[in-house]
């Protein structure tokens, strides 16, 4: 087992952007992950399979959230679409405040995990 070098960064609209998360909505959050091995060389091929979030704190009255899909990583660039859970045919939505999460990514055998906040306003 070898251990993936995982970086992430969150975006977020301010006010009502379309097709952008943004309190009330369950558009996708982006978030933009970079993956390399040990020696740097970028990990690419990934799914979004191969990648886990788990929501640690989110923002007051603010739901679990899920992956919708995942693109790009010719260079182990990827773009994440973060959005909120669909629970017993309730779609949740956005709402205003902090979002942590932990990013897991796994290749095989290789693991890597990040910590990425984002502010949805």
């Amino acid at each position: 087992m070898a251990r993936l070098i995982v970086q992430a960064v969150g975006t977020a609209a301010e006010g009502a952007a379309s097709g952008v998360a943004s309190p009330g909505n369950s558009d996708p959050l982006y978030l933009v992950v970079s993956v390399t091995d040990t020696g740097g060389v970028p990990v690419s091929g990934l799914t979004a399979a191969d990648f886990t979030i788990d929501a640690k704190l989110v923002a007051a009255g603010g739901a679990q959230v899920e992956i919708a899909s995942a693109g790009g990583g010719q260079h182990g660039d990827y773009l994440l679409d973060v959005v909120p859970v669909t629970f017993q045919g309730t779609q949740y939505t956005w709402t205003l405040g902090r979002y942590i999460f932990l990013l897991a990514v796994t290749r095989g055998a290789d693991q890597g995990q990040a910590v990425c906040a984002v502010f949805v306003h």
